[in-house]
């Protein structure tokens, strides 16, 4: 299988790997239990939305200050920190559903904590994996990577219905802890990963990528092209109804379009190595992105629809691997956490509020129009990459 995959021939990425893959469906499973609960305790579609709020508001904040952790401790420590504060939540919770304890306040806390155990396991991850892959394969590594979120999210979910039908929450949330407690496990014996600075400061990573503005063009891909598949999926249900009346297994069909895609893409890509030219093949996936998603809300058939956001999921997939390859491939390693705290807040927090700024918009314009205003400008953040030279060469620390 190595020989497919380079970063696989490297055992301590391997391991880092395997126990993301295992701790994230675990928390997908959680997530499906959490949800389900909340909804029968509360009968309320509102109190759905204050959980998710409990979630993503802390995330579009918090990374800034978590980020630069990773730039000054131990980053394998933090890692193991942050999935033993996991498999706590999760007995936790476990123990109240077991003893009919469960609150609906207790849920949002909990949304709130895993918010900031995210912000604090993103950065150290992501710079951790250039400390266990040499450079020639981190493209490999960064593409493997890649599919640990999508995986789960096909997997967990799944699993996680099956769980709670058969035997309730409480079991549902066990499972979650042992996925922690295996991961836990399998980052034993991680190199340290020592950031290189004795002070941090909140704020670190904004401050480097405002004077190296090849950066900020790049968090703008990742933005931009998050947002959009976000708000294309959010949007399904409304253009089933208008157009394809594929009903509830249609709708299904097309959700698990950009999961499987964006699976595929990691593997594919992991097989390779890096572009020779990242600015220019970050500018044509995106292209590609903007165009065929663009074309979703046009399709005739539901058919048509699928294939289309396969192919435009693919070209997400694609182009976000190659930007967050080229990110770490330029970032020194001492900023590494900083700029890894920015790039959490933009994946996971403000691209989540641009989809949802998407539906808002469509409610009154229509989705059409929202999805291609959001494509044209997805596809420009891809050409200002593509222009800027400056993503070809590292930068400095300073």
């Amino acid at each position: 299988m190595s020989a497919g995959w380079p970063a696989l021939r490297h055992p301590l990425f391997v391991r880092l790997w395997a126990g993301g893959v295992v701790s994230a469906v675990g928390t997908q499973m959680s997530n499906v239990a959490k949800i389900w609960m909340l909804y029968e305790l509360t009968g309320s579609a509102a109190a759905l939305g204050v959980e998710g709020l409990c979630f993503s508001i802390p995330m579009m904040v918090l990374p800034l200050l978590t980020g630069p952790l990773a730039d000054r401790g131990d980053r394998a420590a933090l890692l193991r920190w942050t999935m033993a504060a996991e498999a706590a939540m999760a007995a936790g919770l476990a123990v109240a559903a077991a003893t009919g304890t469960l609150t609906p306040w207790l849920l949002f806390a909990t949304a709130a904590l895993e918010a900031t155990r995210l912000a604090v396991d993103i950065p150290a991850r992501g710079a951790l994996i250039v400390t266990v892959v040499p450079p020639a394969d981190l493209h490999s590594a960064q593409s493997l990577s890649s599919t640990v979120y999508s995986a789960s999210a096909l997997l967990g979910p799944a699993i996680g219905g099956l769980l709670l039908a058969a035997a309730g929450p409480a079991w549902v949330f066990a499972v979650n802890g042992v996925s922690c407690l295996i991961a836990l496990a399998a980052f034993r014996g991680m190199p340290r990963g020592r950031g290189h600075r004795d002070q941090v400061r909140l704020g670190d990573g904004l401050r480097f990528a405002g004077r190296h503005r090849v950066l900020l063009r790049l968090q703008a891909v990742l933005l931009t092209t998050g947002a959009l598949v976000i708000g294309v999926e959010t949007l399904l249900p409304v253009l089933d109804a208008e157009r394809w009346h594929g009903g509830s297994v249609g709708y299904g069909l097309l959700r698990a379009a950009p999961g499987l895609a964006a699976v595929a893409a990691g593997l594919v890509l992991a097989r390779g190595s890096a572009p020779a030219t990242p600015g220019r093949a970050i500018a044509l996936c995106v292209a590609a992105a903007a165009a065929t998603l663009a074309a979703v809300p046009f399709a005739p058939w539901l058919a048509v629809a699928f294939v289309l956001l396969t192919f435009g999921s693919i070209a997400v997939s694609a182009a976000q691997v190659h930007t967050l390859t080229r990110v770490q491939q330029i970032t020194p390693d001492e900023v590494r956490g900083a700029v890894g705290g920015l790039t959490a807040m933009t994946m996971s927090g403000f691209a989540g509020v641009g989809a949802a700024a998407m539906a808002l918009a469509a409610a009154g314009a229509g989705p059409a129009p929202i999805i291609a205003t959001v494509a044209a400008a997805t596809a420009l953040t891809g050409l200002t990459v593509r222009a800027g030279r400056a993503a070809d060469v590292p930068v400095s620390a300073q």
